[in-house]
């Protein structure tokens, strides 16, 4: 595995793509989701063949208590109920760190039971936190992972 500088290099390169995405102007998201409290907006990706997310919410609690029951570790798994495991494989700072997780099955195990090893990365920004979640092909992972990343998708979040 490289060094953690490339990992460093590669953190702050995903943080300047965040503020970019953070960025980009109102009118060019569409509201995939609203509700009283949180409103949820998506935009087709230039990046890849997807879209780009991004959620904002008002929620009486502080950001860093939020944040730790999205990003990797032992509270997501007290809220989300399809989440299986959870193991942090590598950290590399507070904020940035490769999981692998396993989600159950889906109506009675048509859709079975799957793995993922997601690369993870929140930096705070402003009043609040940027945060994305890179599926690694895991291929990739295990054979050099850093210089040959195999990105499936982007997730943007702004609290």
């Amino acid at each position: 595995m490289e060094g953690l500088s490339d990992v460093a290099s590669f953190a702050t390169k995903l943080k300047n793509t965040l503020i970019q995405y953070h960025s980009i102007e109102e009118d060019k998201w569409r509201v995939a989701k609203k509700t009283k409290d949180v409103t949820v907006w998506r935009k087709p990706s230039e990046e890849f063949n997807g879209y780009l997310y991004k959620a904002q919410g008002v929620i009486d609690d502080l950001v860093n208590s939020i944040i730790d029951h999205i990003r990797p570790g032992p509270c997501r798994l007290d809220w989300d109920s399809l989440m299986t495991s959870l193991d942090i494989l590598e950290n590399f700072e507070e904020n940035c760190c490769v999981m692998r997780y396993t989600t159950a099955g889906q109506l009675w195990n048509i859709i079975s039971p799957r793995e993922f090893v997601d690369f993870s990365y929140t930096v705070g920004y402003k009043e609040g936190l940027l945060s994305c979640g890179n599926n690694l092909n895991m291929l990739c992972f295990f054979s050099v992972w850093f210089k040959y990343l195999c990105f499936l998708g982007w997730m943007f979040l702004s609290l």
